[in-house]
């Protein structure tokens, strides 16, 4: 039995080569090669494998190139394991190869696809997601999958797999990437040991494999414990890479040392040589999840300290080249800092500002509600602003924005005190309410239509956004009528602009007349046409109002000798929908205009029903099912 899988120094992106290729190939069958002799005791005894590490090696490489490249390095590992199992003296036919080197294909391809999100852009196992995530889909699924295919092959009876074949794969495969896959991402970084000096690398390495010896050579003593100290201290002074390497070399010294007799293991009543290569394989894993647990912990204390020196020296070059005024006050409310903006706004040099009293400092006016912020912040208050003067040195007043912020204690999480920033707004205050007065109006104007004084385009497309919105959460219906004078340009054309817009200004009052919730809205969508939103309304009650509205226009009889109906008519086009997370608002307004569309070559001065799901209706001038059309007599 014999697998694939290299290792070529490609990085991402950069362009194959018949080099990389070539590296690749003798690395994998370098590598197969070398499991085969460590597992070839154990085979021969009938014993379960004891560590593939081929396969983790292809996970690795994989996840550090570019998916477009992945096929051709899948198609090479296949090749590679085929050429070597060719070469062994089995008595696997051909067939078999194919088949078990097949396998080899979906447990890398199935692995690398999984794990290849989670580890970008970067394909560090630093996180614990990334871990996670490492451990279910790397060493449990994939192999498992894997597994379950092969022994089907290796169980000597096609298509009945056993137990013992399927344990022949798993554990060994599940030991080889949780060991050489992180291995291989760890490697893959510039010098992983740059920061230790040459010597103590060879030292700490030495010192484990001869641990490792020593432990695993004897069968005297249970002293496998021994070997976790070093290996901690590996992991703590060599990281993730050394680890790694440790952990390789600990599984060859004990898969080997067990295969033939040695070890601590022996002291167990296991008298088959599978169920003490297991438990040997059990130590190693155990010995992966704390080193690898480890380095996750590390990696976290290591960002959290960086980010914690990047804040103090951010706040640092904040505070001091800030114009803004910051204070760090206790709960009493006693200043402990004040940034060098006091002097330039205020005058206060800061030692004189820290022990002032705020009645000294504050206008009389703002005392209290000063008082009530830091109050309702203490009390839990998210944002805390507030507009109030400061005296100056010069005796007068300077108006301030104040922005408080509870400081908690970083271990406790208790309140500790304030962080107060305050920016000088004086020249802001002087121009507020001139500034209030000129976005109101324009405000008024970019959401009011000119002509009739409804909401405009503008105004509808955010309105109607935000109701879809609202309805996805609560579930519920939302109508949409679509509105169309009938044969206005004959009216404009008859009558002149003049009484166009005269009409159109009668159309608006009349739909006006038949909307009565305040949570509806009726706006000009262009032209002749208009729209109203029926929020938390089903489709039922959409057509109410919308014969309510066509009634109510018609009995105006507002004269149009060029409209068939003798008067000013509309058509509406009806659209009902519960929408669905992720559905998009302009599919009711599509529906809308589509219905629209029909009830303007139905006739006019009708409406037409239409949901999104099918439309529901009793008459149809169209021969189409699908659309409710009402058509109504000139009264």
């Amino acid at each position: 039995m014999t697998r694939n899988h290299s290792e070529a120094s490609v990085e991402p992106g950069r362009p194959l080569s018949l080099r990389h290729l070539a590296v690749t190939a003798l690395t994998l069958g370098g590598v197969s090669c070398g499991a085969i002799l460590l597992n070839s005791t154990a085979w021969g005894t009938g014993s379960i494998s004891i560590l593939w590490p081929s396969t983790g090696l292809l996970i690795g490489i994989l996840l550090c190139l570019p998916r477009k490249q992945w096929p051709l390095y899948i198609a090479l590992g296949f090749v590679t394991d085929l050429l070597v199992n060719w070469s062994l003296p089995t008595h696997i036919p051909l067939g078999g190869m194919l088949y078990l080197a097949g396998c080899n294909v979906v447990e890398v391809s199935l692995a690398a696809w999984l794990l290849k999100p989670t580890l970008t852009p970067q394909p560090y196992l630093t996180r614990p997601g990334q871990l996670i995530r490492f451990l279910g889909y790397g060493v449990v699924l994939a192999p498992a999958i894997a597994s379950l295919l092969a022994s089907c092959c290796l169980s000597g009876s096609f298509g009945k797999p056993t137990l013992h074949s399927f344990q022949l794969w798993f554990t060994a495969d599940a030991l080889g990437i949780s060991i050489v896959t992180p291995l291989y991402l760890g490697l893959r970084r510039r010098a992983p040991f740059s920061n230790r000096a040459w010597y103590e690398v060879v030292l700490l390495f030495v010192s484990l494999c001869a641990i490792s010896f020593l432990v695993f050579w004897q069968t005297s003593l249970p002293i496998l414990f021994v070997i976790f100290p070093l290996l901690l201290l590996v992991e703590v002074r060599l990281g993730l890479a050394g680890s790694a390497i440790g952990l390789l070399a600990i599984s060859i010294i004990g898969g080997y040392s067990t295969a033939i007799g040695h070890g601590p293991i022996g002291l167990t009543h296991f008298t088959s040589l599978s169920l003490r290569t297991l438990t040997m394989q059990f130590f190693a894993f155990v010995c992966m999840m704390v080193v690898y647990i480890m380095e996750v912990v590390l990696a976290e204390r290591n960002r959290l300290e960086f980010n914690l020196s990047a804040s103090e020296l951010r706040f640092r070059l904040l505070a001091e080249g800030s114009h803004d005024i910051i204070m760090l006050q206790d709960l009493e409310r006693t200043r402990q800092y004040v940034s060098p903006a006091a002097e330039k706004l205020l005058g206060w040099a800061p030692h004189e500002f820290l022990p002032m009293d705020c009645r000294q400092l504050l206008h009389p006016d703002d005392f209290a509600g000063v008082q009530a912020l830091y109050d309702e912040c203490l009390a839990g208050k998210a944002f805390n602003t507030m507009d109030y003067r400061f005296k100056k040195r010069d005796g007068g007043y300077l108006w301030l924005e104040a922005n408080l912020v509870l400081h908690r204690d970083a271990e406790t999480d208790a309140a500790a005190g304030f962080i107060n920033v305050l920016r000088d707004i004086s020249s802001r205050k002087a121009a507020e309410d001139e500034l209030n007065r000129a976005l109101g109006l324009a405000e008024s104007l970019a959401s009011i239509d000119g002509l009739t004084g409804v909401a405009n385009r503008r105004s509808f497309d955010e309105f109607f956004q935000g109701e879809w919105l609202r309805a996805i959460r609560a579930r519920a219906p939302i109508s949409l009528l679509m509105i169309d004078v009938d044969h206005f340009k004959r009216y404009n054309d008859t009558y002149g602009h003049v009484s166009g817009d005269n009409c159109l200004r009668l159309i608006v009052e009349a739909i006006g007349t038949c909307i009565h919730r305040p949570t509806d809205l009726l706006a000009r969508y262009g032209g002749e046409e208009f729209v109203v939103v029926l929020p938390n309304t089903d489709a039922n009650g959409a057509e109410s109002i919308a014969e309510q509205i066509r009634t109510t226009l018609e009995m105006r009889q507002v004269p149009h000798r060029d409209n068939p109906h003798g008067v000013v008519t509309v058509s509406i086009g009806c659209a009902t929908q519960t929408p669905k997370p992720r559905s998009l608002s302009t599919e009711l307004v599509e529906i809308a205009d589509e219905a629209l569309y029909r009830a303007k070559s139905a006739g006019r001065n009708c409406i037409v029903l239409q949901q999104s799901h099918g439309v529901e209706g009793v008459v149809s001038n169209t021969g189409n099912p699908s659309l409710s059309i009402h058509p109504r007599q000139s009264v």
